[in-house]
């Protein structure tokens, strides 16, 4: 889900998870099977702009987590994790303009 999430927004498709939803119902609208388990739909389309923030963040319901928090490489708690973290952490608190530097190759200061 999250690659064709991060594909879509690179080519300016928005994207929306729905996962607060009536499966019995869901079922019924688009013929599912009982053998497969609904946890959410995807919403797909063209959007004129796209909020600086997420709608979850925005409406208070869930803050954004700290970008080392969310990885993870190649298995869990990889060897090569901490210094990815710590690059993370680095670019974040970098600020946007400066996270430009590390997007020609965000692998430059791991060493193997």
């Amino acid at each position: 889900m999250q690659n064709l999430w991060l594909a879509a927004r690179a080519e300016g498709i928005g994207i929306g998870c729905v996962s607060i939803l009536d499966k019995k119902e869901l079922r019924a609208l688009l013929g599912i099977p009982v053998q497969v388990m609904p946890i959410a739909y995807l919403c797909l389309g063209y959007v004129p702009d796209f909020a600086r923030k997420p709608e979850l963040e925005t409406k208070g319901w869930r803050q954004r987590l700290p970008l080392g928090d969310l990885i993870c490489s190649e298995t869990w708690a990889g060897d090569v994790e901490d210094r990815l973290k710590a690059l993370a952490t680095e670019i974040q608190s970098s600020g946007p303009k400066s996270a430009k530097r590390f997007s020609d190759n965000p692998m430059r200061k791991i060493k193997r």
